[in-house]
């Protein structure tokens, strides 16, 4: 039992460690339009390429086409951009860059079909800062989300044969949720302490070579499970004060995903990518429900809500990327790509704690080789998204008639060392 749970704590430490400072709005709903700088130069497309260590995140069986060691460091700042008008008045969002780091490494051998790989892997999350709002109640609050998401990411992969390779990936993950609600309004609240939780996934994939210039991708993750607890939600009681409460959270769900990509290669040097995702968020994300338990310390003068609903009524979400590279010699490559994905918030629920509703991206990348080293940096521009909730006021529904908008940059840089320089069998 003691063993188990210093592994647990490991895991925890590592995985938080990893999140420090990164509350960030992701662009395809939760999740990153693109995974490491090589991928988000091209929009995100990636399930069909063997793409140095962190192509483990987006398809596991590429990693059975690298041969030697490959070790990837990638760092994306992501820059939102936000704002709100509505009943309360209008707010820009706070200006902030978080920051997402991912860390991976891949052995592959000349000599074996097997290839394994591990990595530390931001996932994505979302989160917003309101300050200023003039609330019903005479007074002058904010309102801040945030969600994280961090995995580790055990992978192994198996080339059936030259042409085609399966991959496994477990996603053990750690996540975490909080929240203020016009705190210093009266039957107002804020979570103070984060709900946490454990959170597993598994990811299989499948890469084959049917043309000399073509390569087909598939990949599939299971919903990803996971139990919110051991948070702290304080309720202000007017002028009773605030009281403190344990809390958990439920209904929080990250979502099962499918996914197929195409590699096309019409010359030696240009390459063209095409990845379709979809994103069943109407399985996972419904009503997530804030549930108060026992008083931390003095009993507040009244008992706490049950439970305390917000309503997400997320619907599934299909994102189409289009990527292209192009070698200009044998040090740089040039990237470019366009990522489309339909907003899944609907209007009836958007607020201005959850605004994840940017729909198009477009980016540059590049790469320079510089022998067994490569640096690779990507801009991306997630184009502004406005939307207004058009559903009925309601205890939960309050921002009903309220105009969310968000467009968002991210910057990309990543670095990969190989360790053993052969040319990998996907001709990367």
């Amino acid at each position: 039992m003691t063993d188990g749970r210093t592994s647990r704590r490991l895991l925890l430490g590592v995985l938080v460690g990893l999140l420090v400072g990164t509350p960030a709005l992701a662009t395809n709903g939760m999740y990153l339009a693109g995974y490491g700088a090589e991928a988000a130069g091209r929009g995100g497309a990636n399930i069909a390429i063997a793409d140095r260590a962190l192509g483990l995140q987006a398809n596991p069986a590429g990693i059975a086409q690298l041969q030697g060691n490959h070790l990837s460091v990638d760092l994306q700042f992501l820059m939102p951009e936000l704002g709100y008008s509505g009943p309360y008045g209008t707010i820009d969002g706070e200006d902030n860059v978080f920051s997402m780091p991912s860390i991976s490494y891949v052995h592959g051998g000349a000599d074996s079909k097997w290839a394994w790989g591990i990595g530390l892997v931001s996932q994505g999350g979302m989160g917003a800062t309101f300050e200023g709002y003039n609330t019903p109640a005479m007074t002058v609050d904010d309102t801040y989300s945030q969600v994280r998401f961090a995995t580790l990411v055990p992978t192994v992969a198996y080339s059936i044969s030259e042409d085609v390779s399966i991959g496994l990936s477990a996603n053990l993950g750690y996540s975490d949720v909080a929240f203020d609600f016009w705190p210093d309004t009266p039957n107002g609240m804020e979570m103070t302490d984060p709900a946490k939780a454990f959170n597993y996934s598994f990811r299989a994939g499948l890469m084959a070579r049917v043309h000399p210039m073509v390569q087909l991708g598939l990949v599939y993750q299971t919903e990803t499970k996971g139990d919110y607890k051991d948070g702290t939600l304080v309720i202000n009681y007017g002028p009773a004060g605030k009281y403190a409460f344990d809390a958990d959270v439920s209904g929080f769900t990250w979502p099962e995903q499918f996914g197929a990509g195409m590699q096309i290669r019409p010359t030696e040097k240009l390459m063209l990518a095409f990845d379709v995702k979809t994103y069943l968020w109407s399985r996972s994300l419904q009503t997530i429900t804030v549930e108060p338990g026992s008083p931390q310390g003095a009993a507040p003068p009244a008992p706490a809500p049950p439970f305390i609903p917000f309503e997400f009524d997320w619907s599934d979400q299909i994102v189409a990327i289009v990527g292209a590279e192009y070698r200009l010699n044998h040090a740089i490559t040039l990237r470019a790509g366009y990522n489309r994905g339909n907003n899944p918030v609907p209007d009836e629920t958007v607020t201005p704690l959850f605004p994840a509703i940017v729909e198009k991206h477009a980016t540059v990348g590049v790469g320079w080789n510089l022998q067994s080293w490569t640096i690779n940096g990507a801009i991306e521009k997630g184009f502004q998204t406005t939307q207004t909730n058009t559903g009925a006021p309601s205890p939960i529904n309050p921002f009903a008639g309220s105009t969310v908008s968000h467009s968002q940059w991210t910057v990309s840089l990543g670095f990969t060392k190989v360790f053993s320089s052969k040319k990998s069998k996907g001709g990367q």
